[in-house]
């Protein structure tokens, strides 16, 4: 059975791990900034998963006690942005589809449940153009495609353009995940 909870720093090294897997390739990813490992900072790693963080919140997926899934959330606590937050670094192993598709869900369901208690009204995030199984994804979920970034992220010397996509809540929520 999967289990969705809060990471912290005691799960570090399978995170990082897991992000990894994700850089590689080796697993589905979502929503997703890092190209390569360039991208990952054990320090910035901690700071995340800190209890200490305000501004992020990381879900991780398990069964049987291994990590197969995680999503990041951060929301500004700034007076004019805590309206809105971003979703990122969304993973899941390799499992059959329908595992992937239901432990998706769960996070997703998860993440709109904090939203809603954090009184979010935007949820938004990027997606790098080719991830066509996250654009279904978030599509089969309501968010709405907002624009194309074009050469939105640098990663030595080639650009990664993004589509950014956006969620208004409006409390039919529940809705999605029946």
């Amino acid at each position: 059975m999967t289990q969705i909870r809060y990471l912290t720093t005691e799960d570090f090294s399978n995170y990082k791990s897991l992000l990894l897997q994700g850089i590689n390739k080796e697993l589905e990813v979502l929503a997703w900034k890092l190209q390569n490992e360039k991208c990952l900072n054990d320090t910035d790693l901690h700071k995340v998963l800190s209890s200490d963080s305000t501004d992020c919140i990381v879900l991780g997926a398990f069964e049987q006690d291994i990590l197969i899934g995680a999503v990041t959330l951060i929301h500004h606590q700034t007076y004019s942005l805590s309206h809105k937050a971003t979703l990122e670094n969304m993973c899941i192993k390799n499992v059959n589809q329908d595992s992937k598709e239901e432990i998706s869900k769960m996070l997703m369901r998860q993440i709109f449940e904090i939203c809603n208690e954090k009184e979010i009204e935007i949820l938004m995030t990027s997606l790098i153009s080719n991830n066509i199984s996250g654009k279904v994804f978030f599509s089969n979920l309501n968010f709405e495609t907002l624009v194309l970034e074009q050469h939105a992220r640098k990663y030595d010397n080639y650009y990664v353009d993004e589509h950014w996509l956006i969620y208004h809540f409006d409390g039919n929520e529940s809705d999605l995940f029946v």
